[in-house]
């Protein structure tokens, strides 16, 4: 960073600092320090404090392991994907790293012993490979926790970076990450918190919190903050460097070309796909083409998903299409957690699918359901390929990891 860019970087903190500790400050003051900095002699340029609230990220470091300078979040898709119109989200890299604390916060539920990352942990593609999700106080969710590692890009995928959206959870019912992640806060079964709880935790751990939000927001500490930090982290989560992606890539999202880094069961298992899947998945796994379907998965849900929101019978049994990112992280399967493997889920596809009243239409033939019927090869060969869409760097990726010492 040169001299100039150094300059306003020390001003933009040390306003920042100035609006998080004082309600009434001294403009003048502030506007006399930024002159003074920039009417300094280029060799003094090593005495510039580019952070002027270091004590108060050395007070933090005591409990977090985190860069003074935050990581960089930026999402660098390979080309195939923008050549599509498709592109990531733009993150704040201070914000998400503030994301990062809150999201492995245990102090953000009610008894202190769960928090996001419980239910959405880095080395099971942010899931958590149960059937139903550990609360508080013994509690189980009624629904398999979505994997938020099972997207190309979270932003990109849901819509923040998008001309129009996806909704969030398995029955659609939030919006934006923020609204899901007050949800999460908020429910019974999980955090069981009120929103000025959650402040009110944020503010009795200023030890670490004060070094954050200063760098993130001027207004300090308040529900609206909190909640966006942890959508700016969410956001910037994706899966883009799979087997799949390098294949797509080098044939310029050519799909049914032929993928010189996968195997023969690989290429075989991916026309499959091609031509039974991508009506709801979408041939680039990269955005579902289908928001929610019912998909025969039983005749009688006890779940009725959509249809408990919406009171309306053809709502009955229909959820989200998840996508498919990093499969082989984020069993079990389905709303439920009803299927274990990836192979009985593509039985569900080949003879399984029941005829549901409200079974989406690209899983009928006539008005009976379309079962793909395939041979013990072809599954083999559709399973083979389903592993192609792991990209295990997230789970990998310390950017994403427990920051607490």
């Amino acid at each position: 960073m040169n001299y100039l860019g150094k300059v306003f970087l020390a001003a933009r903190r040390f306003f920042n600092y100035k609006l998080y500790e004082m309600k009434n400050f001294n403009l003048l003051f502030l506007l006399g320090f930024i002159l003074l900095l920039a009417s300094c002699d280029k060799k003094e340029e090593e005495s510039i404090t580019i952070n002027p609230y270091h004590d108060a990220y050395e007070e933090a470091a005591k409990v977090l392991n985190l860069p003074e300078i935050a990581n960089d979040y930026t999402v660098h898709f390979p080309a195939y994907l923008n050549n599509n119109s498709f592109f990531p989200a733009s993150v704040n890299n201070s914000k998400a790293t503030l994301g990062r604390v809150l999201f492995y916060d245990k102090n953000l539920s009610k008894t202190k012993e769960v928090s996001c990352a419980s239910c959405h942990q880095q080395d099971k593609g942010f899931a958590d490979g149960k059937q139903f999700s550990d609360g508080v106080s013994g509690r189980k969710t009624t629904r398999n926790s979505i994997g938020l590692g099972s997207t190309v890009n979270f932003g990109a995928y849901y819509g923040t970076a998008s001309f129009f959206n996806i909704n969030f959870f398995w029955d659609d019912r939030a919006t934006s990450v923020a609204e899901q992640s007050r949800g999460s806060l908020t429910n019974s079964k999980e955090m069981d918190m009120d929103m000025d709880l959650v402040e009110q935790r944020v503010k009795e751990n200023e030890k670490y919190y004060k070094w954050l939000f200063m760098e993130a927001y001027a207004d300090g500490i308040n529900e609206d903050n909190i909640l966006d930090a942890i959508q700016q982290f969410v956001n910037s989560m994706g899966s883009y460097q799979s087997e799949f992606d390098k294949g797509m890539n080098a044939n310029n999202g050519q799909e049914y070309n032929q993928f010189s880094n996968f195997s023969t069961s690989e290429n075989r298992g991916k026309k499959i796909f091609m031509d039974n899947c991508t009506s709801c998945h979408s041939k680039f796994a990269a955005r579902s083409s289908v928001p929610m379907a019912n998909n025969g998965l039983a005749m009688t849900y006890a779940d009725k998903g959509k249809g408990a929101l919406t009171n309306n019978s053809y709502d009955d049994g229909v959820f989200k299409v998840p996508s498919l990112r990093n499969l082989s992280l984020t069993a079990p399967y389905m709303h439920d957690g009803s299927i274990a493997t990836l192979e009985e889920v593509v039985e569900h596809y080949s003879t399984g699918i029941v005829k549901h009243k409200n079974l989406h239409n690209n899983l009928k033939s006539g008005d009976q359901p379309k079962h793909l019927n395939l041979s013990a090869e072809q599954k083999a060969d559709l399973v083979n390929f389903l592993r192609t869409f792991d990209d295990e760097t997230i789970a990998s990726d310390e950017r994403y990891s427990d920051p607490f010492k």
